[in-house]
């Protein structure tokens, strides 16, 4: 098992459209992610990195070739299998927060925990939890509208990790962030794949940004153009 990669393309395309309308996100995209890796990806825009992360994060489904995910192809789930993977085994961080406003830090934190059914007990305790290992214990009960641009990323990235995934998924998470949060939200999530194994994989457009991974992975046309090791990155690996 230990060489089984926790994600896996082969041979991924996505296609929109037909005949002269027909555009072709992904052509062909074999790529493979291991445990506990921090992956940046970039391009530009129309290049396939955003569509590669929703196959990745069963928000989308490929036109041909295969995703294995544990080495599991995800060819044959349903939209409920696809739904059970999202809900236990990824946790998604996006550029706008997307917290539910005039609602407490802890309870936007608890909502992937009311959809696994957890009870109200455990939910407060997993949720404080999250909130104390991204630095916000004592703002539990602060609103959206009373936490600052960088609060709120931590409250989502308490969000996407109070379920424990395997893997933190991040749309450009320091998208609406100056220079100086975003290094502090940067440093928080590369802690959690240095000290704690998550695997994150990440887009970006931000060259800085995506220093801070160990893999930095390139889209052009649809395609993988390059995809190359970060030496100063690599040796924080968790073993």
């Amino acid at each position: 098992m230990a060489n089984i990669p926790l994600i896996e393309f082969r041979k991924v395309s996505k296609i929109y459209g037909s005949g002269e309308a027909e555009i072709r996100a992904l052509d062909g995209v074999d790529l493979t992610i291991q445990q506990h890796e921090f992956v940046a990806i970039m391009g530009p825009s129309g290049s396939g990195k955003s569509t590669a992360m929703n196959i990745i994060g069963c928000l989308d489904v490929p036109s041909a070739g295969e995703y294995l995910f544990q080495g599991v192809a995800t060819s044959g789930f349903g939209r409920a299998q696809l739904t059970m993977l999202r809900r236990h085994m990824l946790g998604f961080v996006f550029q706008g927060f997307n917290l539910l406003p005039r609602t407490s830090a802890i309870e936007n934190v608890e909502l992937p925990l009311v959809y696994r059914g957890v009870d109200a007990g455990m939910r407060r305790k997993l949720a404080r939890d999250a909130l104390a290992r991204v630095g916000l214990a004592g703002r539990e009960n602060h609103t959206t509208q009373q936490l600052s641009g960088g609060q709120q990323q931590r409250v989502a990235i308490a969000r996407a990790i109070v379920t424990q995934p395997a893997v933190l998924l991040a749309d450009e998470p320091t998208g609406n962030l100056d220079t100086k949060t975003s290094i502090e939200i940067m440093e928080l999530i590369t802690g959690l794949n240095r000290d704690q194994g998550i695997t994150v994989i990440m887009v970006t457009h931000e060259n800085d940004i995506a220093e801070y991974a160990k893999r930095i992975m390139r889209f052009v046309d649809g395609k993988i153009e390059s995809d190359r090791p970060n030496p100063e990155r690599e040796a924080t690996h968790v073993s």
